[in-house]
């Protein structure tokens, strides 16, 4: 790769959640992605955004339904893990894998770009997108955010990330061990430690800078047993999901006045 080149990895998309109650009566459809969005498949804007991205080498949907316009339909599994450890190793054996969920209509492919770019030379485990909370209001001041205060400022998390092929594969169950944790605070604070806990809790309430990012990466680190990077974007549609009724109501405003 020169250095006018831009790197392109394998992309896999996780279209494997059914729809919810809302979804199914609203649009008669029995998964998530499906869900129409101004007439489209939600799923589709995704898979059209990767493609103009000129990031994706291949791309793969995890899905429980036919997927045309991609190189790979893998079958989904019952969980978002076991769908992220199928379809990284269904698609490559190392390097690193390029992640997406399959609710973000708002993706465009500047902001793929944008992410993929700034991940640099690909030396750590996990990349994932952080927004801050006034670039997040600024595009989309009537979307919802869970956002988490930091010495550096206030974000809110992305819907898509870059990962390491192998680390997946060889790590799910530690994955699986960390994502069950995170529902018990003394479990919690064992695996990251009583401090960065305590610290996580005060940047929350009276004293932001009472947490650094660097701090969380390596506490999300120690847990993972990987190498961990938060990466900075401004691009605000990385993080507007559209998980109900309403919220892709919200989406297709955005659209249309992208349209006007």
């Amino acid at each position: 790769m020169t250095g006018t080149e831009k790197k392109r990895l394998p992309a896999v998309i996780l279209a494997g959640a059914p729809a919810s109650a809302e979804l199914k009566e609203a649009y008669g459809v029995e998964w998530r992605a499906l869900a129409p969005v101004c007439g489209v498949p939600m799923l589709s804007y995704i898979i059209d955004a990767l493609k103009a991205s000129g990031r994706a080498q291949s791309i793969s949907v995890v899905s429980g339904f036919p997927c045309e316009g991609v190189d790979k339909t893998i079958p989904s599994a019952n969980s978002m893990l076991e769908n992220l450890v199928n379809g990284v190793g269904n698609t490559a054996e190392s390097g690193h894998v390029l992640i997406a969920t399959s609710d973000i209509p708002l993706i465009t492919p500047e902001a793929i770009a944008d992410f993929t770019d700034r991940c640099g030379n690909l030396d750590a485990d996990f990349y994932y997108p952080i927004v801050p909370k006034e670039q997040n209001l600024s595009k989309f001041p009537k979307l919802k955010r869970t956002y988490a205060r930091l010495a550096e400022g206030t974000f809110t998390g992305g819907n898509i990330m870059i990962v390491d092929a192998k680390f997946i594969k060889e790590n799910a169950q530690r994955i699986k061990e960390a994502l069950d944790a995170r529902k018990s605070v003394s479990r919690l604070a064992k695996i990251i430690g009583a401090g960065v806990l305590i610290r996580a809790i005060l940047a929350q309430t009276i004293w932001p800078g009472a947490l650094k990012l660097s701090m969380l990466e390596k506490a999300a680190g120690r847990v993972l047993g990987a190498r961990l990077r938060a990466v900075e974007t401004p691009y605000a549609e990385i993080g507007a999901d559209a998980d109900t009724v309403g919220q892709i109501a919200l989406a297709e405003e955005i659209l249309q006045s992208r349209e006007a």
